[in-house]
């Protein structure tokens, strides 16, 4: 996964240089993200192991389009659950039972995203901007008990509001980009639990 990370990174990276040939901003994130609804359900915990890479390319003086790549890891351990009911498939036959134990949960999701930034306030000052990402998601989920994992790996819409502050350091063209995320990417046939969470991201940033 790791390989695929940064392979995806590179490629969506080069896309922006090629974008941004005469004005860039380019970011990245330490994130920590917190999930709502299902996925809270499933696990409740928050992830403080995220990083993110943003590309954007300015149209206008107040617009860029660009792309990010992430990378979140959402993990928790369940004991003392009640029996948990299982379903085993195969060509032949359907096995159906029980089983029980310590459950370690974890989610990994990687979205690859084009976006599109609206900036307010002028160079040289702090810019409050707002976002939208849309795209796709790539989820693996697993369920450990004992010596049976349950696994999805799926490929999914997901779309991505962000709104954010560049904060440059006095005059150079570098500086400080905070940023508050949610990203939604419905269930498939292959996975009945949506992925939907906020990311508050902090990082360095530097434009040219």
């Amino acid at each position: 996964m790791k390989k695929i990370f940064f392979s995806i990174a590179l490629m969506l990276l080069a896309g922006s240089v090629s974008l941004a040939q005469q004005r860039s901003l380019w970011s990245f994130n330490y994130l920590m993200s917190f999930g709502v609804g299902e996925q809270a359900d499933y696990i409740g915990k928050g992830s403080f192991r995220g990083f993110g890479i943003d590309g954007r390319g300015f149209l206008q003086d107040n617009l860029s389009i660009g792309g990010t790549v992430s990378w979140e890891v959402f993990h928790e351990i369940f004991r003392n659950l009640p029996p948990q009911p299982f379903e085993i498939n195969d060509p032949n036959s359907t096995i159906k039972g029980d089983i029980t134990g310590v459950q370690y949960r974890y989610i990994n999701t990687i979205p690859i995203m084009v976006n599109a930034h609206y900036y307010m306030g002028s160079d040289g000052a702090v810019r409050p901007y707002f976002g939208l990402g849309i795209g796709t998601n790539y989820t693996e989920r697993r369920t450990e008990i004992g010596l049976t994992a349950f696994q999805s790996n799926t490929w999914r819409f997901a779309v991505q509001p962000e709104v954010g502050l560049y904060i440059p350091f006095g005059l150079s063209s570098t500086g400080l980009n905070v940023s508050a995320r949610f990203r939604y990417a419905p269930k498939t046939s292959n996975d009945s639990l949506p992925i939907s969470f906020f990311s508050l991201g902090v990082g360095f940033a530097f434009a040219n």
